[in-house]
């Protein structure tokens, strides 16, 4: 079974240890035995974090993906239980998922496009879009990569901007640059042996640590070598 998915992840930090945007987005294959992917599509653009169209442009990339690339599956990051998008009904939204108010708001505004582009998927390649979220394996292994390909985007800032720039990573998860490669690598149980890895670019130290107001999350500090 071939799984198609995408995933956003990585921020620039403010002098808070806030997160500022979203700055890596990047969708996988993945097959069976569902350790790396058998295909992976970089996708280099920033979102703000209150930009609500990144699940829908999360899904487009999805598509992009299907066009060359084969898969059974569509695994979209919104945590609705495993639900085929076509299936949700306003009704849904409003009584039988249960959703913060904010969530639901915002799920009534995406969901016409997010069924569009999954009617076009269905229409073109036969496969379901299943909202699962981080339940998916391949969800949370394109989080990984999107992280590693966020870090290597924040290194080229810092060798063009020669300005020390602070990235967040997603929960429960750490970095490591060696031999000219960013290794992150999940922190989670059952977890410890996935981890996604790119080449870099040099000329930029890096120091990991904890991010002192949200536990769970790591830190680096990329500073450009002299």
């Amino acid at each position: 079974m071939r799984i198609a998915t995408v995933d956003s992840a990585c921020s620039v930090l403010d002098e808070n240890f806030l997160p500022t945007n979203i700055i890596a987005t990047v969708g996988i294959i993945v097959d069976h035995p569902y350790k790396e992917p058998a295909y992976i599509h970089n996708k280099s653009k920033d979102y703000s974090l209150t930009d609500y169209a990144i699940i829908v442009n999360e899904l487009k990339v999805c598509e992009e993906m299907l066009a060359t690339q084969k898969a059974d599956y569509v695994h979209l990051d919104m945590s609705l239980g495993g639900v085929n998008i076509l299936d949700i009904k306003e009704e849904d939204i409003l009584y039988k998922i249960p959703l913060s108010d904010t969530g639901r708001t915002i799920i009534r505004l995406i969901l016409p496009e997010l069924q569009n582009i999954a009617k076009s998927i269905k229409d073109k390649y036969q496969i379901p879009v299943l909202a699962i979220g981080k339940k998916s394996h391949p969800v949370r292994l394109a989080e990984l990569y999107a992280a590693a390909y966020g870090v290597s985007k924040a290194i080229d800032k810092v060798r063009e901007s020669r300005q020390t720039i602070f990235v967040g990573l997603p929960v429960r998860i750490t970095a490591a640059i060696t031999d000219g490669n960013v290794k992150i690598a999940s922190q989670e149980p059952m977890e410890d042996t996935l981890c996604a890895e790119v080449p870099v670019a040099d000329g930029v130290s890096i120091e990991a640590f904890h991010n002192p107001i949200v536990r769970g999350f790591q830190t680096i500090k990329l500073t450009p070598e002299a």
